[in-house]
């Protein structure tokens, strides 16, 4: 199922212009059917023209249910799919495994560690057990720079799936950042050669990261968020 959404999302374009051109090429038959039904003189010229004309218009309807499915398909299946969501970060793929060099990032700090280290109240439920479902980097207060390698806990029973977000103090919209289905421990988010955020797409500033697990019956767990800072490279 997995596979044939992510086809017909790839392809959507092309299948709509393909439908489009089999849907002109069915009206003109039809057309010319519908121009000698009501031209035939004779019994069998008429029948010929009749069967070629509901030829024409049985196919006309498949094309349009083809075309309905295929909207439901990429603008409403898809998006709710779990494993077929696409991400923020267009990098990741949680079921590749690449080989990833990571650059040295020189960390320029020159404020005092009083002024780095965020002072944001969390009042969302916290639900980080360690060894079960936590955050490993960054920690609470930690601060950011630059492209990070996200690292977590994930192990628990009947795992369904993951997926970690962020969002800034004072709002309720989170942004997902990528997801994960197998589980780790102390490992990048996503799993090995995956994890990766690159904070210098975002404004300097305090964030909150939002690890939600879920198990294979969709049930959610308590969700486990870090306050952090994110300062200019």
């Amino acid at each position: 199922m997995e596979e044939v959404l992510r086809f017909l999302k790839t392809y959507e374009y092309v299948i709509y212009i393909g439908i489009g051109l089999v849907v002109l090429w069915t009206l003109h038959k039809m057309a010319i059917a519908w121009r000698e039904l009501r031209s035939s003189q004779f019994g069998l010229e008429r029948e010929n023209a009749q069967r070629r004309f509901s030829s024409g218009l049985t196919g006309f309807a498949f094309l349009v249910l083809f075309t309905i499915t295929e909207f439901i398909m990429v603008s409403i299946v898809y998006p709710d799919f779990p494993n077929t969501q696409t991400l923020p970060t267009a990098t990741l793929q949680i079921l590749a495994s690449p080989t990833i060099t990571l650059q040295p990032v020189s960390v320029e700090i020159t404020p005092t560690i009083d002024d780095l280290v965020p002072t944001v109240d969390i009042t969302d439920e916290d639900g980080c057990v360690p060894g079960q479902v936590e955050w490993t980097y960054p920690v609470a207060g930690e601060v950011l720079q630059g492209e990070v390698i996200l690292r977590g806990t994930v192990s628990v029973p009947n795992l369904g799936f993951y997926q970690f977000e962020y969002t800034q103090p004072g709002s309720t919209t989170w942004t997902t950042i990528a997801a994960g289905e197998t589980p780790i421990i102390d490992q990048p988010m996503g799993g090995e050669g995956s994890g990766r955020w690159d904070t210098t797409l975002l404004t300097p500033g305090d964030y909150l990261l939002r690890l939600v697990v879920r198990d294979n019956a969709n049930n959610v767990f308590p969700a486990c968020i870090v306050n952090t800072r994110i300062i200019a490279p």
